[in-house]
């Protein structure tokens, strides 16, 4: 540890402004004293300082723009933090994802607004005339704000409804009701990037694992259903005419869910229905859905998806009872309260 230790400080400069996140800047100072005070301590507004944002109708909000610390990747609350204390040399500490949040004065969500990006996330956010905002609001429209304007702007096809929008190897995409995945360009013209996949979940979420892009269709009557279940002319009438995706939807709710995965294969233009996930982990959340190895945290089991079920949510908030997980292997989904041993990867313990 000495030669570490000793090493000269214009070299531990170098080091230390190579790290992009403030979990490994904080894992850098931990190593020894000298490590320490090479490098002033992080804070999160050095990545996103706090904007007030003064979001147009429909929403008519004095909005803050945050990446706040450490939250539940399925909410976007705030986790109880433990007594105990952590040590960035006990514990192996890794960043899974960035997410934002807009939230009011008195810190309630702006209404309206489901997910929502930075854009571009290359923008510097000291500079307000650069600064703009890729969103998915009410009823799936996907609209554009830039700082100083009176309105909103609505990109892609009006009478489409867009599920999720991810950012996937630095840039944006967003994935419609029939599965089809978008590519928005700089310019903002919305590129069809993938085939449709003609599924009828009630909603698909946007997973990148591994470097490759997945979609997670939810089928809420537990059944997989696709375009011939419905009316033929139903379905037209949507994807040509009027949003009446969601009357299609509302035909069938159930609390039970069904799954399905699938991978984008990018060399042929087709996706590939998967089957399993290995030891793969996806966590469906409010503000972004991601994946993680269960090798690299005690007490996961891989081959899973953890989502929410809004009903619950909504009733006794975040709890063993409101979190669902769903198996691949047996096709199974059940609350983790019913499934102790699936609590195992969170943390704090008394979570839940």
């Amino acid at each position: 540890m000495s030669l570490w230790a000793d090493l000269p400080t214009e070299v531990l400069d170098m080091i230390s402004k190579c790290l992009d996140s403030r979990v490994d800047l904080l894992c850098f100072r931990a190593v020894c004293t000298s490590w320490r005070y090479s490098a002033s301590l992080p804070s999160f507004d050095q990545e996103i300082p706090r904007l007030v944002l003064k979001l147009p109708p429909p929403f008519h909000a004095d909005a803050i723009l945050m990446q706040t610390a450490l939250l539940n990747p399925l909410t976007n609350h705030r986790i109880k933090y433990s007594p105990t204390s952590l040590n960035f040399i006990d514990f192996k500490f890794v960043q899974l994802n960035k997410a934002f949040s807009l939230k009011r004065s008195r810190r309630s969500l702006v209404p309206g607004i489901i997910k929502f990006f930075p854009f571009p996330m290359s923008a510097s956010y000291s500079d307000m005339d650069e600064f703009g905002i890729l969103a998915i609001c009410h009823e799936g429209k996907l609209g554009y704000w830039r700082s100083g304007d009176v309105g909103w702007t609505l990109l892609g096809d009006m009478n489409f409804q867009y599920d999720d929008i991810i950012v996937w190897k630095d840039q944006f995409y967003v994935i419609d009701t029939w599965g089809t995945v978008y590519w928005i360009h700089p310019s903002l013209k919305v590129i069809q990037y993938s085939p449709p996949l003609y599924g009828c979940g009630k909603q698909k979420n946007l997973v990148e694992s591994c470097g490759d892009l997945y979609v997670v269709d939810r089928y809420p009557d537990g059944e997989r259903s696709t375009c011939e279940d419905f009316d033929y002319e139903d379905v037209m009438d949507y994807i040509y005419n009027s949003g009446r995706v969601s009357n299609l939807r509302k035909q069938s709710r159930s609390t039970a869910a069904e799954m399905r995965v699938y991978k984008l294969d990018e060399e042929l233009g087709t996706w590939v229905d998967v089957k399993s996930l290995d030891d793969q982990i996806f966590v469906l959340g409010t503000d972004c859905s991601l994946s993680i190895s269960c090798r690299d945290f005690n007490g996961g089991k891989g081959n899973c998806i953890y989502f929410m079920d809004g009903d619950d949510y909504a009733r006794r908030g975040l709890s063993a009872c409101s979190i669902h997980v769903f198996q691949l292997e047996d096709r199974s989904s059940e609350k983790l309260d019913v499934i102790p041993e699936f609590s195992d990867i969170f943390w704090p313990p008394n979570t839940f």
